[in-house]
């Protein structure tokens, strides 16, 4: 228990909590959400139905753009898609050269329902006048069950539906903040802020001389963390910002047929939601 607080004094102080208080509403957002949030937010941004988008393949009318990360890209995507991070500066340049290159529609994708990226790049795309854009909002996860033959897990395809991890999997590997926090610590388990550069900037990791850096796109540190950690039986620990990114982590762990891992359900967000809790108690 000492160690915990330990920890907790080390690492919070009050700017960083405010600065991330925002984080609690978006670590809120739930996986199951049947509906499509997002489109209220960007009723600008024209979208298309699962069925739509394979139509429009099938007929070769569209170009597929992956607006998420490197690293999830490379995980599980539609085939054929190609990847344009929507959160890198470099994505207007980017998204006009591509227009320059064709005609056909231009479709952006991400995780699912209650994922933005899609509207963000169909936004953008209008503020960057570049025309006959759109948002398949259902996510590369309801694409892959439904069309496993169009859809590449780890590079390969067709891919076996039984390969992609179900909710309840990436369940079973959750902890709540506090959970994580007692276990970790109490276990002297390893532990690792997957974050990116830019969501790490201007603050630290929650357990401060505990845990260590390691960006999803460096796959060959990830690799050598992952190896280490299964040739010493060791548990490992590892927290996003909101809970979302670990869940593309789980199948190069699982890959790897790594036994003890652990991750933040909501991420940094919901551990500091935590910590304002508590302190209002």
């Amino acid at each position: 228990m000492q160690r915990v607080l330990y920890q907790r004094l080390v690492s919070l102080n009050s700017l960083l909590i405010i600065s991330l208080l925002s984080l609690s509403f978006y670590a809120s957002v739930s996986f199951a959400d049947e509906g499509f949030p997002g489109r209220k937010s960007y009723p600008q941004v024209q979208t298309l139905s699962l069925e739509q988008l394979y139509e429009k393949i099938a007929n070769d009318e569209v170009i597929v753009v992956d607006v998420r990360s490197e690293y999830e890209y490379q995980t599980l995507k539609i085939l054929n898609a190609i990847n344009i991070p929507v959160g890198k500066k470099s994505f207007p340049g980017k998204l006009k050269e591509l227009r320059a290159t064709t005609t056909k529609d231009i479709v952006f994708y991400c995780n699912g329902r209650s994922c933005y990226k899609s509207y963000k790049a169909g936004s953008k795309a209008i503020n960057y006048n570049v025309k006959n854009c759109y948002s398949y909002d259902a996510g590369v996860f309801e694409w892959a069950l439904a069309y496993p033959e169009q859809s590449a897990l780890l590079g390969k395809t067709p891919i076996v539906k039984d390969s992609v991890i179900s909710k309840d999997e990436f369940k079973s590997r959750q902890l709540s903040p506090k959970e994580f926090e007692e276990k970790a610590l109490a276990e002297n388990g390893i532990i690792y802020d997957v974050r990116d550069i830019e969501q790490r900037r201007g603050s630290s990791g929650l357990f401060m001389f505990r845990d260590k850096n390691v960006d999803l796109d460096n796959t060959k540190k990830l690799e050598k963390i992952i190896l280490n950690a299964v040739a010493n039986d060791s548990t490992l620990y590892f927290y996003d910002q909101k809970g979302k990114q670990v869940r593309w982590l789980q199948y190069t762990l699982e890959s790897h047929d790594l036994k003890n891992y652990y991750f933040m359900k909501g991420g940094v967000g919901a551990y500091y939601k935590m910590l304002r809790q508590e302190q209002a108690n």
